[in-house]
């Protein structure tokens, strides 16, 4: 060792000792972390209903190649497309109700003028034609709701990205009365995958954002694939 040189002795049972020789260098200690995880899209949405309904038609499948905006699933509208026309119907009525309580307003401020109307029965025309007013706000705001559940009912990709999950098929019944189910899982761009990793406490400690990783999948084991630490949380 004075030399630079290390000397390693090996000896079996009743055998001379053979020496080997090594020259004495300097090198990096590398602290290896290593860790399981679940590889993911950098970006994926799932896509749900928040209407209740028969799937009747399906646009999209799995590998399919979707743009934002994109009919992608069509619930049946029928029980919605009837309360549509009958929310139709309501806000014409109470339009019409409406326009009667403007013209007994006005023949109401006519006579009041020539003192031929108590104030009391004036006051009330004028009330009744407020009412009417608001009645057909009201008419308005359930027939916007009523469009709204109508164009529910045609699922379209929030996205561009790659089916990569359907979960329904033509015919079921999908019920969003308490929460909205998963139709599809769509990823925005599959060649940014993402991997979250269980890491030990023990391990934890020797790991920073920027540091060098390199990972393998079950499905090429023989395929290293190279990437960054992201975010520590």
């Amino acid at each position: 060792t004075a030399r630079g040189h290390r000397v390693t002795v090996c000896a079996a049972d009743g055998e001379a000792p053979e020496y080997r020789t090594a020259v004495v260098g300097r090198g990096e200690i590398v602290q290896t972390v290593t860790a399981s995880g679940q590889l993911n899209p950098l970006v994926k949405v799932e896509v749900g209903s928040q209407v209740s309904g028969n799937i009747r038609a399906i646009y999209a499948d799995f590998n399919s190649i979707v743009t934002n905006g994109q009919l992608i699933a069509e619930l049946d509208p029928a029980t919605y497309a009837a309360r549509l026309i009958q929310a139709e119907g309501d806000l014409a009525n109470a339009r019409a109700q409406m326009t009667l309580a403007k013209v007994n307003a006005k023949r109401a401020g006519e006579l009041k003028k020539n003192g031929l109307i108590a104030e009391s029965e004036y006051d009330q025309t004028m009330a009744e034609l407020e009412q009417r007013q608001a009645v057909v706000k009201m008419r308005e705001a359930t027939l916007s709701s009523a469009q709204v559940d109508v164009e529910r009912t045609r699922i379209l990709s929030p996205i561009d990205g790659v089916v990569i999950s359907r979960n329904m098929d033509v015919g079921q019944t999908v019920q969003a009365s308490f929460s909205a189910p998963k139709l599809f899982i769509i990823a925005k761009d599959l060649t940014r995958m993402q991997i979250e990793a269980m890491v030990s406490e023990a391990d934890v400690g020797g790991i920073e954002v920027g540091q060098e990783a390199s990972f393998t999948v079950e499905a090429f084991p023989t395929r290293t694939f190279a990437g960054r630490v992201s975010q520590v949380r």
